[in-house]
């Protein structure tokens, strides 16, 4: 059974991409085709790496730091490798080092300097990272056809046994001894998203509703930010920390990118509803909201993976398209000009103006630029 087949395959004059992933660090990216495999410089983007392939493509490809391992599975139309194995690839070789065999096909491979995460539709395995691999533990997962998994800094996220839970796993050593597990109770319905913060303290989430993002700390499973893409529901697609872990970031299948402020609520410059200090109001009245948005192509026809150049600096992967696109962060430079000169609203009403209840003073401050876009056309 094909799990990695191009997401267009009828667009000929594009690149088909099959795969697209980031390393720990965003500093570089690998994509995965029909041939083979590349890695990527983030920004600028530079080609570092080609390998193709004379009898098949790669449908996951992860990194490992800048190191020369990389995890590969085989996918498209001829495999490379069955997709019910993982091949650690040692570059420098230019040969397989390490395999691992199931019984199902491999849906998302992570990578550590000690661990290796592999997961498949019910089950997640850790090993560790040896000559062979030593399998270490397997965790029972609610049904998770997506793949759903994340690992930064030895923390590993994924869904739980129940709907709407997700389970953090310490993987360091201390953790490992004392078998420390968290269930968290983050949604009502499928878990469809999750992240972990550069420094593995913050846990992202969204269920396939789409609507709530919600941040608990990696520590003590607190709930910290319950942020609002919108009313509607929607598919995120994909959702990422900053490196300073300060941002997150979010696409979804309305065509919108998102940016929240993960910092404490305190100095957060999230939008917030002009009745969130209003007692007993229901949830939606205390949620955040985005403080800086924009609306991406509605061209746009497939799955966008995020990672971040830096603090100010968004990168979207687009594997249909088979393209990668730049948003800059950007603090609009009339600002002060404006707020010198600003005077009654239309509504009568002096200071910031409101939409839709939310105020709008963070939407006045931040913008989102398209900065750049380059093709990965002729891999």
């Amino acid at each position: 059974m094909n799990l990695h087949k191009p997401l267009n395959a009828n667009a000929s004059s594009r690149a088909k991409l099959l795969c697209a992933s980031f390393n720990q660090d965003q500093e570089c990216f690998a994509i995965g085709h029909e041939h083979g495999f590349q890695v990527f410089n983030t920004d600028p983007m530079e080609r570092r790496v080609k390998r193709e392939f004379a009898d098949g493509g790669i449908g996951i490809v992860q990194m490992l730091h800048r190191t020369n391992y990389l995890a590969l599975v085989g996918g498209g139309r001829t495999p490379k490798y069955p997709q019910n194995k993982v091949i650690i690839w040692d570059d420098l070789k230019n040969m397989a080092a390490l395999s691992l065999e199931f019984l199902s096909p491999v849906l998302q491979v992570l990578l550590s300097r000690t661990r290796i995460v592999v997961c498949l539709r019910s089950k997640i395995y850790v090993y560790i990272f040896s000559s062979p691999p030593v399998r270490l533990s397997v965790y029972e997962t609610a049904d998770n056809p997506s793949g759903i998994c994340a690992l930064q800094n030895n923390r590993l996220v994924f869904p739980g046994l129940t709907e709407g839970h997700i389970q953090i796993v310490d993987l360091s050593p201390q953790g490992q001894e004392r078998n420390l597990v968290s269930i968290v109770r983050a949604h009502k319905g499928r878990i469809k998203c999750v992240a972990v913060s550069h420094d593995g303290s913050l846990i992202a989430s969204a269920s396939e509703t789409g609507t709530i993002i919600r941040i608990h700390a990696a520590s003590n499973t607190a709930l910290l930010h319950e942020f609002r893409r919108g009313i509607d529901r929607a598919l995120i697609h994909s959702l990422s920390f900053s490196p300073s872990s300060d941002r997150l970031a979010l696409i979804s299948d309305k065509d919108t990118l998102h940016v929240f402020d993960t910092s404490p609520l305190s100095e957060s410059s999230n939008r917030r509803h002009i009745l969130s200090k209003v007692p007993l109001l229901p949830r939606y009245f205390s949620g955040e909201w985005s403080f800086v948005s924009t609306r991406i192509s509605d061209q746009r026809v497939g799955k966008g993976i995020l990672g971040w150049a830096s603090d100010d600096c968004i990168v979207i992967i687009w594997t249909s398209e088979g393209m990668l696109e730049k948003y800059a962060i950007r603090e609009k430079k009339d600002l002060h000009t404006r707020k010198a000169t600003k005077g009654p609203a239309s509504n009568g009403n002096t200071g910031n103006v409101t939409i839709g209840g939310l105020g709008d003073s963070s939407n006045e401050q931040w913008e989102l630029l398209r900065e750049s876009w380059q093709s990965f056309d002729g891999i």
